[in-house]
């Protein structure tokens, strides 16, 4: 009888001990995933968008100006990388790194990061950019086809534009 009681006690003050356990878990988790969730929504409002591109092949340059506006939302933009594709499908990618090192001009006063409402214009010469990276894709079309511009919200979350011939972004 004493053994049946020792028994029921145990397991009483085990489930107990679980009960408080789970109920601290349960609250980290949900605070955690809230806070996740919260700041993915505060990024997905924002708009990156590319207002104008233009290109010209001048001699063995392939010039372009790329304008890019932060539209809307709250939170500051970073680590953009810009991806050309041309008419022959070939595209080439230049990260934050590669751009602040080869862009022409960076209109940007706060540097690497956007904040809403900011523009700027990279204006880049390709051919130079892509002789600079090894292993890379070369731009061998004769038109750029699309223009992708992406940046990362909250260092985790990301916020792209884009531009494809035939638009009135792209002159």
């Amino acid at each position: 009888m004493i053994a049946i009681v020792l028994l029921i006690a145990f397991t009483v003050a085990v489930g107990g001990i679980l009960s408080l356990w789970l109920t601290t878990l349960t609250s980290t988790q949900t605070t955690t995933t809230g806070s996740a969730a919260e700041k993915q929504i505060l990024c997905a409002r924002s708009v990156l968008s590319i207002e104008e591109v233009t290109h010209s092949v001048i001699g063995s340059d392939n010039l372009v100006n790329v304008t890019v506006v932060y539209k809307y939302g709250d939170e500051n933009l970073y680590n953009f990388t810009l991806t050309f594709i041309d008419n022959a499908r070939n595209s080439f990618t230049l990260n934050q790194t590669r751009l602040s090192e080869i862009v022409v001009q960076y209109n940007n006063s706060a540097g690497e990061q956007f904040s809403p409402g900011m523009m700027t214009v990279w204006s880049l010469n390709l051919t130079d950019a892509q002789s600079g990276e090894t292993g890379a894709d070369s731009l061998t079309g004769t038109s750029l086809q699309s223009v992708r511009v992406r940046a990362l919200c909250q260092t985790n979350y990301p916020v792209s534009g884009e531009c494809k011939s035939g638009q009135s972004c792209m002159a």
